[in-house]
Order: structure tokens, then sequence, then C-alpha cells
């Protein structure tokens, strides 16, 4: 029976090439996990200070427009200020990205006042809000994940006289 001295002095030694490959496995399965872990924290923090509310903006034919574009669980400007009259014009949009996401505006009561998918090509909707305040999320949601809403995919519409 042949004995290796090295297993022999060091029980679960590994020989030098087979030891470098185990601690560079090690550390890919580190990093991934790091990155992993980080994806899940960064996506699911709460965003820790209130941007300003974005104003519509009156155009020559008396007409308000906005944009506003979602994409990676945000709507941005997620607040908005419009008045009571003239129309509103919203134009929505996506970022480009392989995740689905819809803008959905609800009023106070919970009514749906629109309901869209949201695409890289914008799509303009048209409304006579009286005033009040509006909310817009985005309801979709992966199975065992919180929803884009609840990951901070929602915004407010403050409609004023």
């Amino acid at each position: 029976m042949v004995f290796d001295e090295r297993r022999r002095q060091h029980p679960g030694a590994v020989p030098g090439a087979a030891k470098e490959a185990v601690i560079a496995m090690k550390a890919r399965l580190l990093a991934r996990a790091s990155l992993i872990t980080f994806s899940v924290l960064v996506g699911n923090a709460p965003a820790t200070a209130a941007e300003p509310a974005a104003v519509a903006v009156s155009g020559a034919d008396g007409v308000q427009r906005i944009a506003i574009v979602g994409g990676s669980y945000f709507f941005r400007p997620a607040r908005i200020v419009a008045r009571s009259a003239p129309p509103l014009e919203i134009m929505v949009s996506m970022e480009s990205g392989l995740i689905p996401h819809r803008f959905v505006l609800e009023a106070a009561d919970g009514r749906v006042l629109a309901d869209v998918p949201l695409a890289e090509q914008p799509q303009t909707l048209r409304f006579e809000l009286p005033a009040g305040e509006y909310a817009f999320h985005c309801p979709n949601r992966l199975l065992f994940f919180s929803s884009h809403r609840e990951r901070g995919m929602s915004g407010v519409l403050r409609i004023e006289e």
C-alpha cells in the first residue's frame, strides 16, 4: 500500500492546482451571493428622499402635458401637479428592459381611470380631472415576489383648482 506523505501529514489537504481551483470556485460563489444579496436589498429599499413634484406644462394649445417614464420599480416623476382646467395629457413610456410594467391611474374612491401596458413607444392619455389626488402605480407582480407597487413603483398626481 502506497501512502501520499502530504495527505498523511495534512488530512484533507488538496494538491496545489486543485487547491487554487477550489479557492477560485469559492470566490466566484461568494461574489454571486453578494451580488444577489445587493440586488434584493437595493430593489426592496424605499426611496430615502422625496423628489420635488413635477409640474405639467401648458402648450400653445392650452393643453397641459407631462411625460412619465417607468422602469425597474420606479416612475419618474413620481409626484406630479397639474390644474383642473385645461385638459391634461400624460405621455407614458417605459425604459428598455425585459420586465413588463403597466400604468394604472386611480381616483380617490378606487375607480380605475386608466390601465395601459407600458412600452418604449410613448402612449398619450388625456384627462379632464376635478381637483384632488390620484394615485398611479404598476400592479404587476412576479410569483413569490413583492408587487411592483410594493417595491416603489407608484406615484401621486395632484390636481389643483
